[in-house]
């Protein structure tokens, strides 16, 4: 049964900000690896020995974090069922116009990264105002803090 971002971070988030997802996919039990070599942004594969997230070390840090929650959707969604089975995600894939399950992995790591609750808390009574600060606060790209606003309805689109 999928697993939701909600009860992710419910289970495995120590409530500081920005969400510290590569410790989340490592509580899941997840090994959780940079790679300067990767052409791909990232990567999850489910091994004979455990699940590993890999991802581009090359990339800014807000990508890399992205990535990583963006795998851990993979894995809590359930996409990968079988040993062996792989998601490589090119920046491709994290566009809306992306394949079902990669529009689903893009919306779980919004969640992931950026709590509804938090969010709001954040704009209605901490009264972060700006795209930039919320982005800077939540540790995400201005683009993904943007779209989440939207999805949220605290931003017209």
């Amino acid at each position: 049964m999928p697993v939701t971002a909600a009860s992710l971070l419910n289970g495995h988030w120590d409530g500081m900000l920005p969400v510290d997802v590569a410790a989340i996919a490592r509580s899941m039990g997840i090994t959780v690896e940079p790679d300067r070599s990767m052409a791909e942004s990232g990567v999850i594969e489910k091994t004979d020995s455990g699940t590993v997230i890999r991802f581009s070390a090359s990339e800014p840090t807000v990508r890399q974090r992205f990535t990583i929650a963006h795998e851990i959707g993979h894995y809590a969604l359930g996409h990968l069922t079988v040993a062996g089975k792989k998601y490589r995600d090119t920046p491709a894939n994290f566009s809306s116009g992306a394949e079902p399950a990669e529009r689903q992995a893009n919306s779980f790591a919004a969640k992931l990264l950026m709590p509804e609750k938090v969010l709001k808390f954040a704009v209605n009574e901490k009264g972060y105002r700006t795209i930039e600060a919320l982005a800077e606060l939540f540790g995400v790209s201005q683009v993904a803090m943007k779209y989440r606003l939207v999805n949220l309805g605290l931003l017209g689109g």
